[in-house]
């Protein structure tokens, strides 16, 4: 894990040292060990994610009480899944998830891990369903199913068979057994903490995150969830810190990374914050 200050550009510096100063605060206000777990837009949950994190839970061991301030837009469900039940194991008796802003698709796997999940007005989750790369875009995986029965009703004419040759037919199979496994993975998480004396409840809130939205990109906010999760109370004076923390990583590192032109050359960045890890890039310098 990186974490060597000297090396960091400047606004990775800047992020960390002021972050440091408002966890001991947080802490102290949700009288909880926080556990920031943040990516950049650039960076997506993966094998290497699991792996810094579990070094960052090791070092402080098993704790009462575990908040954990999560950003991402997503990633591998899989490894999502690992880490939510990495938190798990490491929490004794309260586990919440707090979204300042957003955690899409796999990212909403975490979320759901959760004793609770905390929310606010801006606060985002989104559908788990899963997604596949073609030419350079994520498409749903639910979407291209439904592109090739359009297909094959004949809903595009000639134009079908140029749309299939940009869609990975043999693999079609296995992402359709893929898009049945992350509900099941969704089921788990929430069975053991959430609704862990609910299972029917746990099943029903999976499938509906993972299936009942028509757009990978649909925002799932505080109302859409507050009948369906188990949320946490947090006072005003802990909120306003968490918000300090999220507009302190935006006007930071995700402005940054907003402004590189998509063919920079970048190397990622892996740092540990408090008792969490953040996942950034910083630029790729020319010699």
């Amino acid at each position: 894990m990186r974490n060597e200050q000297g090396e960091l550009p400047q606004h990775i510096r800047q992020f960390v040292s002021e972050a440091e100063k408002l966890l001991p605060k947080l802490e102290e206000k949700r009288d909880a060990a926080v556990v920031p777990l943040l990516f950049s837009t650039r960076r997506l949950i993966s094998k290497p994610s699991v792996d810094e994190l579990y070094d960052a839970l090791s070092s402080i061991g098993e704790q009462p009480k575990v908040d954990v301030i999560l950003f991402s837009y997503g990633g591998d469900p899989d490894q999502a899944y690992i880490i939510g039940s990495m938190l798990q194991d490491f929490t004794k008796e309260r586990l919440t998830v707090i979204v300042p802003r957003l955690a899409k698709s796999a990212a909403t796997l975490i979320a759901c891990a959760g004793d609770e999940v905390g929310m606010g007005p801006a606060s985002e989750l989104g559908p788990v369903d899963l997604t596949i790369e073609i030419e350079g875009k994520y498409i749903s995986v639910m979407s291209i199913t439904e592109l090739v029965e359009m297909i094959k009703r004949g809903s595009f004419g000639d134009l079908g068979t140029k749309v299939l040759e940009k869609v990975p037919i043999l693999e079609l199979g296995y992402y359709s057994r893929l898009s049945r496994h992350t509900p099941k993975l969704l089921e788990k998480l929430l069975s053991r903490r959430m609704f862990k004396d609910e299972p029917l409840r746990a099943k029903a809130i999976a499938e509906e995150l993972c299936q009942a939205y028509e757009s990978h990109s649909a925002a799932i906010v505080l109302t859409d969830v507050k009948d369906k999760l188990k949320l946490a109370n947090i006072s005003p004076d802990a909120w306003s810190l968490i918000w300090k923390l999220h507009r302190l990583w935006i006007n930071t590192i995700i402005d940054y990374e907003d402004r590189l032109p998509d063919n920079a050359r970048l190397e990622e960045v892996n740092i540990k914050v408090g008792k969490g890890v953040v996942f950034c890039t910083k630029l790729i310098e020319e010699k």
